[in-house]
């Protein structure tokens, strides 16, 4: 099996306008109580196989995803962390395309891309990649874009930007992903090229993007070049990812309330109802109760300070801050303009 590692992946509309992923729907997979937000990973799939028919998704033989077709990607899943059997089948017939174990890690967010042919004379054989989607958030008035290659029958190419001297990735070849580039945010016409030492190689095809500032994209690059044996022609999309500061779906979540507050915990400054008075609070001077209804006065301010409510929501702050902190995804990939990051493989 192999693995991407460094950011996400490409994949695919028609040639054009960049059009969007459709989103299917997703069922949860957790633990019987529950992943706690230590424990969550997010995981989102993407069907990137020329020549496969629809698919269905399982892990431990529940289904996840149903007839996802190509060029459709799903929304992020919040699954347990742990180990998995994973199980691609086709969605009209059954018939099993893949099976294998796999591993998510807590707090980890991946895209899996059903990749390859299914076909006897596939240039590239079917198998999901495993890609990491961990962009950073980019800053005001700028985004970040990363390019993967996944179309099987594509030399490597070159992803310049039309009317410029922009190199978004260059040499990027099947299987491989790209660091993430900085860019100004704008609408721009992306140029693939196959690969050249200049970077002006015969342009095989283009795509209109509008990239938002403070977000980061991957385009994918899915489709046969070909376009033989009924293959999905070569096509450009653009998905968006997540990032630092991305808010991951955590329903699942189980926010651990503690027994009781901290032993050094007091009432809050900003206390409101039922807070005593300040220690430098008197009575005004031109007004003052007699002796028994002053008395009476302080025994009720007496009581009323022992019985203080704490206001609701501070027992448990710490533990909602430390969890939030918790569930962002991992440390961002450095912006970079080198060449595609490796595949690295592992059979599972």
């Amino acid at each position: 099996m192999a693995i991407l590692v460094g950011s996400v992946l490409l994949a695919g509309g028609a040639l054009g306008d960049a059009p969007e992923l459709n989103p299917t729907t997703l069922q949860q997979v957790q633990e019987e109580d529950g992943p706690t937000t230590q424990e969550t990973a997010y995981v989102r799939v993407l069907h990137a196989s020329p020549d496969a028919p629809a698919v269905d998704v399982a892990l431990n033989n529940e289904t996840v995803v149903s007839d996802l077709a190509f060029g459709e990607s799903t929304e992020y899943l919040s699954v347990a962390a742990g180990e998995y059997e994973l199980t691609i089948t086709t969605a009209d017939g059954g018939d099993t395309v893949y099976e294998s174990n796999v591993t998510v890690g807590p707090r980890s967010v991946t895209t899996v891309a059903a990749s390859g042919e299914v076909g006897e004379n596939a240039s590239q054989p079917f198998a999901p990649l495993f890609i990491s989607d961990d962009a950073y958030e980019p800053e005001e008035g700028e985004a970040a874009v990363a390019v993967a290659h996944l179309s099987p029958d594509a030399p490597a190419v070159d992803i310049t930007v039309e009317g410029s001297d922009v190199v978004v990735a260059e040499n990027v070849s099947y299987g491989f992903v790209t660091d993430y580039v900085t860019v100004p945010e704008d609408e721009y016409t992306l140029e693939i090229r196959a690969a050249s030492e200049d970077n002006n190689g015969t342009i095989v095809g283009t795509v209109e993007v509008e990239l938002d500032e403070e977000s980061a994209y991957t385009a994918y690059a899915i489709g046969s070049l070909a376009g033989e044996n009924d293959s999905e022609p070569f096509q450009i999309a653009l998905t968006p990812d997540a990032t630092t500061t991305v808010e991951l779906p955590d329903d699942d979540a189980e926010v651990v309330e503690p027994e009781g507050p901290p032993d050094d915990a007091g009432p809050p400054e900003d206390a409101g109802e039922g807070e005593g008075p300040p220690d430098d609070a008197g009575p005004p001077e031109d007004a003052g109760p007699a002796d028994d209804d002053a008395e009476d006065a302080d025994d009720a301010e007496d009581e009323e300070e022992t019985e203080t409510p704490t206001p609701e929501g501070t027992e448990n702050a710490t533990e909602t801050e430390t969890d939030e902190e918790e569930t962002e995804t991992p440390t961002p990939t450095p912006v970079g303009t080198e060449n595609a990051t490796t595949t690295e493989a592992a059979e599972e």
